[in-house]
Parts: structure tokens; sequence; C-alpha cells
């Protein structure tokens, strides 16, 4: 049963007012008093006042007889950049925080993301109280739309921008039955189950990021969200670190912390400085045309290129469809405020302006292939050419495997004759991710008894791991589970189980989904990819087993055009003698198929140095009913799944 102690209202998607669920305005909500007591918890305040003592060597002792913990889990972010979901469970109670993508690397072609894997809790769907989104980036919410209906549509607490996010990216089924609650986190209270929740204003690279402080049977467990300290934001509220500081008196038993820069020394640079900068680049570049592109989703950035636009009196046009569609939205939530007709979309229209009014927003910083930069640096925009004189700002760092594609999408801009600015001394990006000082400050704040470093690569775990312990945490109360692993919290201790939950890799694939366990699907794509493919058609008399005419053969990406016909005809020949000599006798169709492609393996290997995709065919014939009935009535085609050929050894 849920219980809304300062909030209560409820959305649905495509309603801003849900008469039926009793929802609210939020002015008319109860808020807590300036003088109302924070929720306290004796048990975890017990264990601050106690004096440090030596690493215990059998934890498990400490466990009270018949003792229940609080689990906390990762199902990802714990050993990769993305897929960030955590969970928290007490009994028949449990809580989701965030529900993220990760984006596909080079070995997983022809896979769009990839997302947790949420079988554990589709399991025990009927017992999650909600799901806690703590800002809009896909690496927190882009799962949702595919595991939001196998989980029952639990009702998703989070901010307004984050909603529209999410909402953007649904289907009508889904808009249709997912719920919200916004949440306000300088003032909202929500008792869920076991737990009772309540958040704190946070800084990172989009507006209304929060962190999570969740009040359990075992002590309060606090959740960062991805967070920098900004004293001087852009867009929001500095962090709301007096609201921090009071949390850590009540007591934090268990503090889950982002890693991202944790190996990074010093501070976060300030978003207002990275404004600032970019102001005076465009004032400097105020008579070209300006192409500025930045991560859509990097929304403080996007509302402070506008606000200079608008400034030095430029007409914005956007171009990609995530930077449309944020845009829109900042618009909606009045975050962007503009005098009508300054923002638009690309079109012929800024090919006849002015020079000087014109800036370009667009996608495509990372070099990505199709994205708007770099289909007008190859020429393929067919509205908006660039040309000499034009001058185009990447206010982004490459992330660490796209330098080829961004040096490869400059040497295009360059050879248009366009200007790519780099101006010393002035930076034009900084991370929306703290840095070792802004995580040592979060420290002091919260004073945790555990920390469990999330969210990043397993170094920079460790770089976090070692940033607590200079903050004074003891080794033996620094955790580091792997996806899947259980921290268990009791009364008295706190340990990583040994227990495990079972996780496979879930990519998703245009619209299919699959659990990929034995990733056999990525091991052939690969092969196909570098090797080529190669499909044989043999057709055999059903009763004396003999081959029926040519056997029948088709290469896709095998061997250049010049080769193919030899090539083929040696394939062929060695296939013919293969069957005759070892198959005729054999009745297993399948091993017959197993035989001749490792043979075929080996043989291609000899003539070329490597074996492609083979795919074999049998179809049996009955040549005595040819003449009176159409062949293909008469065929029955044999074949076999690549994992029942090997692909999956």
């Amino acid at each position: 049963m849920e219980t809304t102690m300062q909030s209560n209202i409820s959305i649905n998607l495509g309603e801003k007012n849900n008469k039926k669920s009793g929802g609210t305005s939020r002015s008319s909500r109860p808020r807590r008093s300036s003088n109302q007591q924070p929720l306290s918890s004796e048990a975890f305040l017990r264990h601050r006042n106690k004096p440090s003592a030596k690493k215990i060597e059998d934890p498990k002792k400490l466990i009270k007889k018949g003792e229940q913990p609080v689990k906390v889990f990762g199902l990802g972010g714990l050993e990769q950049i993305g897929s960030n979901m955590n969970v928290v469970e007490y009994g028949n109670d449990i809580l989701v925080i965030d529900a993220g993508m990760e984006f596909a690397d080079d070995t997983m072609p022809g896979v769009d993301y990839i997302i947790p894997d949420v079988s554990y809790l589709v399991a025990k769907k009927k017992n999650i109280k909600g799901i806690v989104i703590t800002h809009g980036h896909l690496d927190h919410i882009g799962a949702v739309k595919n595991i939001i209906e196998s989980l029952g549509y639990p009702t998703i607490y989070t901010s307004p921008l984050t909603i529209g996010m999410i909402k953007r990216s649904l289907d009508e089924k889904d808009a249709k039955n997912l719920k919200f609650k916004l949440v306000d986190p300088d003032m909202d209270i929500f008792k869920l189950g076991a737990f009772t929740l309540e958040f704190f204003r946070v800084n990172h690279s989009i507006p209304e990021s929060m962190g999570l402080s969740l009040h359990t049977p075992k002590g309060l467990i606090v959740f960062s969200g991805d967070f920098k300290i900004d004293f001087t934001p852009a867009i929001d509220k500095p962090a709301d670190l007096g609201k921090i500081s009071r949390i850590g008196q009540e007591g934090v038993r268990l503090y889950l912390g982002e890693s991202t820069n944790a190996n990074k020394p010093g501070h976060s640079v300030s978003e207002k400085v990275i404004g600032e900068n970019i102001d005076k680049i465009l004032n400097a570049y105020k008579k070209k045309r300006m192409i500025v592109s930045t991560f859509a989703s990097n929304v403080g950035r996007i509302i402070q290129i506008i606000q200079s636009a608008v400034k030095y009196d430029k007409v914005i046009f956007l171009a990609g469809r995530s930077m449309v569609l944020n845009v829109q939205l900042c618009q909606e939530l009045g975050y962007i405020n503009v005098p009508k007709g300054m923002i638009r979309q690309l079109s012929s229209e800024a090919e006849s302006m002015p020079d000087e009014k014109v800036l370009v927003l667009c996608t495509g910083s990372q070099g990505e292939e199709n994205s708007a930069l770099v289909r007008m640096a190859k020429g393929e925009v067919k509205d908006f050419m660039l040309r000499p004189g034009d001058a185009v700002l990447l206010s982004s760092h490459t992330i660490p495997g796209n330098e080829k594609a961004v040096i490869g999408m400059i040497n295009d801009l360059v050879r248009l004759g366009v200007e790519v600015i780099d101006e010393p001394g002035l930076d034009t990006h900084t991370s929306g991710h703290g840095y070792q000082e802004d995580l040592k400050m979060m420290f002091s704040l919260l004073n945790p008894e555990y920390f469990c470093p999330i969210h990043g690569e397993p170094y920079m775990r460790h770089a976090n791991k070692k940033v607590a312990m200079m903050m004074g945490i003891p080794e033996d109360k620094v955790l580091l589970p792997d996806n899947g692993q259980i921290v268990e919290l009791y009364d008295e201790v706190a340990f990583v189980s040994e227990k495990r939950i079972k996780l496979d890799t879930v990519m998703i694939d245009g619209k299919g989904q699959g659990h990929l366990s034995g990733e056999y699907v990525m091991k052939a794509r690969s092969i196909m990819a570098e090797n080529g493919i190669v499909g044989l058609i043999f057709k055999v008399d059903t009763k004396t087993k003999e081959l029926v005419g040519n056997i029948q053969i088709e290469s896709r990406g095998f061997v250049y055009s010049s080769e193919v016909k030899k090539i083929h005809t040696q394939i062929v020949e060695f296939a013919r003698a293969k069957y005759n000599d070892n198959c005729k006798k054999r009745m297993d169709i399948k091993d017959n198929l197993k035989f001749i492609r490792e043979a075929l393996g080996e043989y291609i290997t000899k003539i070329i140095g490597r074996v492609p995709m083979l795919m074999l065919m049998y179809v049996y014939i009955n040549r005595e009913a040819v003449q009176n009935i159409p062949v293909d009535n008469n065929e029955e085609i044999i074949g076999m799944t690549l994992e029942e050929q090997g692909y999956n050894d």
C-alpha cells in the first residue's frame, strides 16, 4: 500500500489533471513545514556513535537469528557506462531506481542498444512499489519503454522535465497505461511499503536532477544520482547542500554514489563558465553563419546557446530529431522563452537569410553516422549547404572511441572551407559529473557508514573507492558488487552476499528484443561482417539419396568479383565430392550437414585463408512424381539453425 505523506498527484500520460485518480494541483499539495522534524532511525544512529571497530572477519556472525536484510543490487551500471538500474528490496516490497540503456559498441553489429535484464523483477512485479527516475538522460530512462509493460506499469516518481523525456519514447499502449507522480525535491515525501522516500536537488547537465534519501527498516540509504557541485549553475538552483547535510546528520547507513569522474582531481567546471565562453565566441563570430553542435541531452548547454544567439539577434535553426524534440519540450515547460519566430526547424529559409542572422544548433558533435552535422559536412542536407566562411563550434568533448569519427567529420568540414573554432583557453564543454573534490564534499556532508560506488566502469568505481578511503571510510566498508551481486544490510553489519542474480545481455535490435545468453547471434554477425556468407543448396532424391542437378551456391561479401566464378566452382566440386563419398549412406540429416560444413570450412581456409558463414540446406525431391505434379509440391526443405551448425561453440 502506498501512502503519500506530502504529495498525491497522479498523472496519466497526455493528461494534465487526472480527476479520476484524485490528482491535485501542485500548489494545493501538503508540504513539510520548516520546523517539522526529519525522519530518523535509532538503529543507524547507534552505528554512527559507535567507536571505530576492527575489521570484521566474519560479518555473518553479527546477523541476528531470523533477521531479514534490506537487499540492494544493481541490474546495470556497475560494470559499464549506461544501463543504470538499482533495486532496493525488503520482504515483499521492491523499489527500482532508474531504468537506463547503454549504446552498443563495435563488437555488437546490428544492435541498437542494450538494456538491463529485468527477469528478476518480472517474476516479482506485484511487489514493485514504484520506480524512481533521478533525471532525464537516456542512461537512466532509455529502458523504460522496453520494460514498463512487463513490470506491470508501476508508478514512476520523477520531475516534470523527465516525464516529458519519457513520454516522447512511449507507444500508444504504454502512454495509456503508465502513471507518473511529480516530485518536488524540496518538499515531497512518499511512503511506499517499507520505504519512505525523500529527494534532494543536485546539479547535472540536465535540469531537475535529483538524489534520493531512502528510509528503510535497516537504516538510511542514499543514492546520489548523477551530480556535480556547481555553485553557479546555468539553469537550475544550486544543489541543496543544506538538505544533504541534514540527511547526513540523521545517520546514513549506506551511500551509493556515482563514479564517472572519480579518477579526475579537482572540481568540475561550472556550466555558467562554459556559457560565458560560448557567448564570447558567438560575439567574436557574430558576422558569420554559425553552426553549433552539442549533445541534445545537455539541456543546460542548449538553453545557454539559445540565450546567446538571441542576444546577438540570430535566428536559431534546429537540426537533428532529438535536438528539435528537446528544445520543444523545454519551451513547453518554460525553460526557454524567446520571441516568437526566433527558433525554427532547419529549412531552405536559412540559406536566404543574411549570414549574421543564422545560427544552426544541431546534433553530431561525436561524428555519429547520419547525425545532422555529419550529413552537413558530407553535403547531404539539401536545404542547407555549408560554404567557405561558415564557422562550426563543437561544444563537447570527444567520447573515447569516437575519435576517428570526429576527426573524419572535421576533415570533411575543413575541405568545404569551413572554420572549425578552437579558441585556446576558452573551454566550451564541461562534464555534468563531479570530480574528486565534488565527490569529497558529498562524502563530508553524508558521512556514511558504508559506501558502494556505482555508475561507471570498474576502474572508475575503484577510483571512487580510493576517494572514499581518503575521506575516512574503512576499506572493508567500501562495497564493490558487480551487476547482479546483492548487498545485504542488517542491523549490525552490511556486506556483499554470495548470492547473485543471473543476468543475461539484453540487446534491442530494431523492434526486436532478445536475451542472448550464448551471444551466438553476435558471433554469427561478426563472422558475416568480417568474412562474408556462403549458402549452398543440395537437391537430394528422396529414395536414392543421390544429388539431383547442380549444387546451388550464392555468396555475399566473400571474395572479390574477379574471383567469384573460380572459387564458387572449387567449393561446389569439393562439396559434391564430400557428399558422394561420405553422405549418401548416412541417415541423419543434421550429421550430414554438420560434416559437410566442417569439411568445407577446412577446405575454404586452405584456398583463401578464412572461413565465411556457411549456410547449408537439403531439398529432398520425389523424382517419380515430378512428371505429373509441380516440383515445388514435391520438395522437402531441411535446414539447420546457427546453433545446430556449430556457431554456439
